[in-house]
């Protein structure tokens, strides 16, 4: 079987006249089936807010960081300061807010474990791994991310696994949307088992005091079919 090979999978977006080509290594895809239609957004490296090609004073004095969403035709954008505000998800369709966002995708072909005791092996053996997780909305919506699997968490003596890995784009299809770039959000994924994932998204949550911040918050257990892949 055929999976990204995410080392060497980038997007770029080019911003109006050509003044920067911002190449985003790719974390996670986030591949959505709805109304007989197939849609792959790639959720891309996080970075921290910059004056970009300045002599000095590169990085933003009131920092942020800074990772988004691509499909061929939709954009996110997150803007994660430390505390909350109105404008932390920009999206949209990318046309005419960039001159160009080029895919630059390649694969690699992976084997699917077939359970602890393999995952564990190839863990303690250093294999590069990826992970799957497909989850269904309520009308007939389907998902299937993928992503590397950079924490893996193993005991060779029970012979027992987690994957505790992110950031990926989660799709809450519990939100209506005119657009599926709409219902994605940051989250991290947790599995130990074929038939579940849990996940921990992304979202504004009030602290003590009464302010508000955006923070991975929100904690969700789903049905899921869950997968792990071994690079060959």
């Amino acid at each position: 079987m055929q999976v990204l090979d995410f080392s060497r999978s980038f997007v770029t977006f080019v911003t109006p006249g050509r003044g920067n080509n911002a190449r985003l290594q790719v974390e996670a895809e986030c591949r959505i089936s709805a109304g007989g239609r197939e849609q792959s957004y790639y959720f891309f490296a996080s970075c921290k807010s910059e004056h970009t090609f300045a002599r000095e004073g590169l990085f933003h004095q009131d920092n942020y960081d800074f990772c988004g969403i691509f499909s061929k035709e939709e954009y996110a954008i997150f803007r994660t300061k430390s505390s909350h505000h109105a404008g932390w998800k920009e999206q949209g369709l990318w046309q005419g807010r960039f001159e160009a966002v080029p895919q630059h995708l390649v694969r690699a072909e992976g084997q699917q474990l077939a359970g602890p005791a393999q995952m564990v092996q190839a863990s303690l053996a250093n294999v590069p791994l990826v992970g799957r997780v497909e989850i269904e909305g309520g009308a007939g919506e389907r998902a299937l991310l993928e992503f590397p699997i950079k924490t893996m968490n193993v005991n060779d003596i029970e012979v027992v696994f987690q994957v505790d890995t992110g950031p990926l784009a989660f799709p809450d299809f519990s939100l209506p949307a005119v657009r599926q770039i709409e219902r994605l959000f940051p989250a991290y994924v947790a599995y130990n088992a074929p038939h579940f994932a849990d996940f921990v998204v992304q979202q504004p949550l009030q602290v003590a005091g009464g302010a508000e911040v955006t923070h991975y918050g929100r904690l969700l257990s789903l049905p899921a079919r869950t997968a792990v892949i071994a690079l060959a």
